[in-house]
């Protein structure tokens, strides 16, 4: 356990420091607690999540490359299949190639292929399931820059190859996203999931909606989820606040999980900090 930490901090300083010359790298930590209030008689959750983060564009801004690993410690030990106690731990592998069309002086039309790796189970594991989710999404997206700035769409076709179950069938969606970047600060974004195959209720649909004030100094905003059947699952809000001083960025956030469902509200604190170069 302390050797994998250990060997995945080593990794990311090296690769930091390989490309640092270059930019657009971004190391981090976050550490947090799920479950605080302790719903359902649940124990809270504490952990921590060490983050490494590759954005950057090529070729005269039409090439767009961004890789994402996080690593996931948590605190309260889990029985495995053996039956012995250990702590969870899980990685989330997220990879993205952009090419971007120019139409025109205003408009930019992007094809977008990215693969995502939501959890990779490393502890405890399932001798029943894949331990690992994975997830294919071919998209479109147009941007268009106006006056206040630059609106986008987006069309997305998510396919899930890889799931928790080893007897479950391909999964397969459509998500709408639209989108406004404005000149002084503001960014609005909502996306529509819908759940195509399979037919059953094994898949998310619902709207993610999200708004977000940059002043520079200061960054404010909140996340929302809204899914299909809210009298179940309830919404989820993240309120979230970043303070960046050049290229250190600190961060505080809360998730409220189950607003307006039938169960009581999840409570998830955490803290962050990152440095991009």
């Amino acid at each position: 356990m302390k050797k994998f930490l250990v060997l995945f901090l080593a990794l990311s300083m090296a690769v930091t420091f390989t490309v640092a010359a270059q930019t657009g790298v971004t190391v981090g930590v976050e550490g947090g607690i799920g479950n605080v209030t302790e719903v359902n008689d649940a124990k809270m959750t504490p952990y921590v999540m060490p983050m490494f983060i590759f954005d950057r564009s090529f070729m005269n801004g039409a090439l767009d490359l961004y890789a994402e690993l996080d690593y996931t410690f948590g605190f309260e030990k889990k029985p495995n299949k053996d039956g012995d106690d250990v702590f969870p731990q899980s990685l989330y592998v997220d990879l993205l190639a952009g090419y971007n069309l120019g139409l025109g002086r205003a408009s930019t039309l992007s094809i977008i292929l990215e693969n995502e790796f939501d959890e990779i189970i490393i502890s405890p594991r399932s001798s029943d399931g894949n331990n690992i989710t994975g997830i294919f999404t071919p998209a479109l997206k147009f941007t268009h820059g106006i006056g206040i700035g630059d609106v986008y769409a987006r069309v997305g076709a998510p396919i899930t190859y890889i799931q928790d179950n080893k007897d479950a069938d391909l999964g397969a969606g459509l998500d709408f996203t639209l989108g406004w970047n404005s000149r002084f600060g503001l960014w609005l974004e909502a996306t529509m999931h819908m759940l195509l195959a399979p037919s059953d209720d094994t898949g998310y649909t619902g709207l993610d909606a999200s708004a977000y004030f940059d002043t520079g100094l200061i960054n404010i905003g909140a996340d929302v989820t809204v899914p299909s059947e809210v009298s179940d699952l309830g919404l989820t809000v993240t309120p979230k606040v970043t303070v960046s001083l050049g290229s250190l960025s600190v961060y505080a956030k809360c998730e409220f999980a189950g607003l307006g469902s039938d169960s009581d509200m999840i409570l998830s604190p955490a803290v962050g900090i990152t440095f991009s170069f």
